[in-house]
């Protein structure tokens, strides 16, 4: 398995609702994928303008071809935020 957690900084100067609601049609979608075991997005307390992925995978392969997905590719052309830092690990 491949468990990632990584922390987004919002940039974006959309309303916070707005943006959570596009990190959360981006779980609903990212959770259907094959290769996909959880896939959450979970807003910190507002005034931090954070957002935490919890992610665990099948294995690694199933990200990268994540990444290739419209709706994947939907939020990062928005460039809502950017990676503040990102922890991977795998397990067998």
């Amino acid at each position: 398995m491949h468990y990632i957690t990584a922390c987004l900084r919002i940039i974006s100067d959309k309303d916070l609702s707005e943006i959570i609601g596009e990190f959360k049609k981006l779980e609903e979608e990212t959770n259907k994928e094959e290769g996909c075991i959880k896939f959450h997005a979970y807003p910190l307390e507002p005034s931090e303008r954070k957002i935490m992925l919890w992610e665990i995978w099948e294995n690694e392969e199933a990200v990268n071809v994540h990444f290739t997905k419209p709706h994947t590719k939907n939020v990062q052309k928005q460039e809502l935020t950017e990676l503040e830092w990102i922890v991977k690990s795998n397990v067998n």
